[in-house]
């Protein structure tokens, strides 16, 4: 994946060019048809994606949570506490995602801590 993809993503504002590189390099792009289960509840996490394109939708206990769509990411809060996923995602739409193993996860937010601080800001704001 290229730095040019992840420039228009909010998570990563503020990044300079190298930077945005370090980033994206970890990444692997990967296309998902509609009704395609992305993560299950309950499960243990081992990816953090983000959505390039489309639309996948969040259900906590069977229950509809929200959609998200272009620039947003998912399956942060099972890997920041250490925890099994706490929701199902499924892809609505046709999606392009941007997905990474746990451990690149963990490496790219301890390199940096702005991204670590809006991905660990959201994690509470979906906990409230």
């Amino acid at each position: 994946m290229d730095a040019e993809q992840l420039r228009s993503i909010p998570l990563f504002d503020g990044l300079d060019e190298g930077n945005l590189a370090s980033c994206a390099e970890p990444f692997t792009e990967i296309e998902m048809v509609a009704g395609s289960s992305l993560a299950k509840q309950d499960d243990f996490a081992y990816k953090f994606f983000v959505v390039l394109d489309g639309e996948v939708d969040v259900h906590r206990n069977f229950e509809f949570v929200t959609s998200l769509g272009r620039g947003e990411f998912f399956g942060e809060t099972a890997l920041v506490k250490h925890e099994k996923r706490n929701a199902r995602v499924t892809a609505k739409t046709r999606c392009r995602l941007a997905c990474m193993m746990s451990w690149e996860f963990t490496a790219m937010t301890e390199r940096f801590p702005i991204v670590a601080e809006r991905i660990e800001a959201v994690v509470r704001e979906r906990e409230a």
